[in-house]
């Protein structure tokens, strides 16, 4: 009965830890910066994301990188878009926020667009 309570209690500490660590933080970075110069658009593969918690971090981590307009990550292609000032910031500061995040960049590029492709 003993090993029972333990394990049950061992299983409930392990659900716990992961429903903390791939939860995202939901609050959005207030963004009142106004920059000159057009936002260029960058896509990020990335490993090790395998849920909308792991999005949604990604998402608050890199975009409160100085210069960063916006993000949107999906943990199903394993990739992010993300639309930055290069004059404020680079892509050595939107790979350290990733990795800062427990993530890894493996590849930076340019996303295909659409009228490419017709």
């Amino acid at each position: 009965m003993y090993k029972l309570t333990l394990t049950t209690r061992f299983a409930f500490l392990v659900l716990i830890y992961f429903a903390i660590s791939c939860s995202g933080n939901n609050k959005k970075a207030a963004k009142n910066e106004v920059f000159i110069g057009e936002p260029s658009l960058i896509e990020v593969s990335i490993g090790g994301m395998t849920c909308t918690g792991c999005e949604q971090t990604i998402q608050t981590n890199v975009g409160k990188v100085e210069g960063v307009k916006s993000v949107t990550a999906s943990w199903k292609t394993g990739k992010a878009l993300i639309e930055y000032f290069p004059q404020v910031t680079d892509t050595l500061q939107i790979k350290e926020a990733v990795t800062g995040s427990g993530y890894k960049v493996n590849k930076f590029s340019q996303p295909v667009s659409e009228e490419a492709t017709e």
